[in-house]
């Protein structure tokens, strides 16, 4: 009984060694876990001929230590193939968080370019200009209506007027309480046509496209320098009126 015990814990590292490569090769995992796996299987194997006697107690503490060391690197590797993804993704996130925050400035800014010229712009210093000095139109109703009446018949019974004042784009888009809240960096009217993290000007396209027999303004902003190939923040289209980011919004 004494000796067929002595093989299960063998037994048991060659299956555990065996499933587990079989299935980080099936997962497509890092080599660092296929060398782990092919190690505890090789650990496994060498105890069992140990058990059998057909390795010498000498070879077998030689090779168990050489084991021990190459098991001690592989959970280094291991862990800095983890640590090296979370930190990776956690760098990806700050970066997108930092170029939506200037894609949402460059959208808005062009939202209140189109109401005061019906047009975006495809120049950025021209959209700076806009911010930094420029005014758009707000309608706004002088007047209170009845409780009784609907605000168009209390126009024309002239209880109520409209008025277009011109207001700051500055002061009214980026600078109210609203807008100042869970911003991830403070709003520069001087460089955000820039990317805040490689300062580089954003892309910027602007123009005019006919839907439906009459012409609507486009545009598309993208980042200049996407930390991830392929993967490119923007917001906009030249194909359809609409400027909605490709991120969640």
């Amino acid at each position: 009984m004494k000796s067929i015990g002595g093989y299960i814990f063998p037994v048991l590292l060659i299956i555990l060694g065996g499933i587990v490569f079989i299935l980080a090769v099936m997962d497509g995992q890092n080599v660092w876990v296929k060398l782990g796996a092919f190690l505890t299987l090789l650990t496994g194997a060498m105890a069992l001929l140990l058990q059998m006697s057909i390795l010498s107690r000498k070879a077998g503490v030689a090779v168990g230590l050489l084991c021990a060391a190459a098991a001690l690197f592989l959970a280094f590797r291991n862990y800095r193939s983890v640590a090296s993804e979370i930190e990776s993704r956690e760098a990806k996130r700050a970066y997108d968080d930092k170029i939506k925050q200037a894609l949402t400035d460059v959208r808005e800014a062009q939202r209140k370019y189109k109401l005061a010229n019906g047009a975006y712009t495809g120049n950025l210093e021209v959209l700076r200009d806009f911010v930094k000095q420029g005014t758009y139109p707000v309608i706004r109703a002088i007047g209170q209506v009845p409780d009784t009446l609907t605000e168009v018949k209390a126009l024309e019974l002239g209880l109520i007027v409209r008025d277009t004042i011109q207001v700051s784009v500055l002061d009214s888009t980026f600078r109210t309480r609203k807008a100042l809240e869970g911003r991830v960096y403070p709003f520069s009217p001087d460089s955000f046509i820039y990317s805040p993290v490689t300062s580089k000007p954003f892309i910027l396209k602007a123009g005019m496209l006919a839907v439906s027999g009459r012409n609507a303004p486009v545009l598309l902003c993208k980042d200049p320098s996407p930390l991830v190939a392929g993967d490119t923040l923007q917001f906009g289209s030249m194909e359809k009126p609409t400027d909605d980011g490709n991120w969640r919004e």
